[in-house]
């Protein structure tokens, strides 16, 4: 999952990678209701509230569980079913991230 934010000069938008499924955790870490981030494209600190954050999938994970099923169905072939079963990686990663984003973009910090 990849949080974004628009930076306010030059409305690009940039990106921050958290390991936490909700803002709470992401309060944690940061410590601070508001977070003071350089952006990528012109420089300028950005300093943006936490609730106007957007979650985004990290499509990365997906494209790694499509190469891990062709791996495991590649080596697994000659078993029959479980080459089968292993067509299932893929969207367990994309379920998996749908939901962390649903979650963190549903809760909000006051």
């Amino acid at each position: 999952m990849k949080l974004s934010y628009y930076c306010t000069s030059c409305k690009e938008e940039n990106y921050i990678k958290t390991k936490t499924a909700e803002r709470y955790g992401f309060l944690k870490e940061y410590s601070s209701k508001e977070i003071n981030e350089r952006c990528k494209h012109c420089g300028n600190f950005t300093k943006k509230d936490i609730n106007r954050l957007h979650a985004e999938p990290n499509n990365y994970l997906i494209i790694g569980g499509i190469i891990a099923a062709i791996l495991f169905t590649v080596i697994f072939w000659g078993f029959g079913y479980i080459s089968t079963l292993t067509a299932g990686i893929p969207f367990y990663f994309w379920v998996s991230e749908n939901k962390k984003t649903s979650l963190f973009n549903k809760s909000r910090v006051r």
